[in-house]
């Protein structure tokens, strides 16, 4: 979700440095909160607190987080769509094909935006960071979609923007489609184990014809 098919980052940062400055912490450069996208909401806290006051993210989190919440849930569902999302899921569904959504994301904060964005009703699974008892990049919740739409690894592909993703689906026994943009943590997501890099999401359609 984060990354892939939605530009989250704007709405993320601000809640966060809102987070921060009621915290009398300091507030940091969108850039270093995007680094810490894509791996769930606890570890957004944890790791934009640590980063802004070199503290024990431990003692803030409990407080930090209902913060946050209050921030995030007047502003998750205003982020856009990635260019060519919206056209190519919509070519995908009037094709027949299977489609859902794997995210970190918890499940309010993903329901606001998949309903708001109209793209819920293309979806015909949404697992989210709470559906299950762990999150990407452990392959439980790409199992947990597969056996809710009952189809096989070999017959899914997982697309994503990071090296959380890349695991998750390597481990699920799917193939692998990686976007160019997205949250990537500063690591390199070139890897053997990707079945093909996209240029642009729009592409997708061309790979699965």
């Amino acid at each position: 979700m984060d990354g892939t098919l939605f530009e989250t980052a704007p709405e993320l940062s601000d809640s966060i440095n809102l987070m921060l400055k009621d915290l009398k912490m300091a507030e940091l450069e969108k850039d270093e909160i995007k680094n810490f996208i894509g791996k769930g909401a606890e570890n957004l806290i944890n790791q934009s607190i640590k980063f802004s006051s070199k503290k024990d993210p431990s003692l803030f989190f409990t407080k930090a987080e209902k913060l946050f919440d209050q921030h995030y849930s007047l502003h998750s569902r205003k982020s856009h769509m990635f260019d060519g999302v919206e056209k190519t899921i919509a070519d995908l569904k009037s094709k027949g094909f299977l489609l859902g959504c794997v995210t970190n994301k918890p499940t309010h904060y993903t329901t606001a935006l998949m309903k708001e964005s109209r793209l819920i009703e293309s979806m015909d699974i949404i697992v989210s960071g709470d559906t299950t008892e762990k999150k990407k990049p452990d392959p439980l919740p790409i199992q947990y979609a597969l056996n809710q739409l009952t189809i096989g690894p070999k017959e899914a592909i997982m697309v994503g923007d990071s090296c959380v993703d890349i695991e998750a689906g390597f481990a699920a026994g799917t193939y692998i489609v990686t976007v160019p943009y997205g949250y990537q943590y500063g690591e390199s997501i070139i890897s053997d184990k990707v079945d093909y890099a996209m240029s642009h999401f729009k592409e997708l359609t061309q790979i699965i014809n």
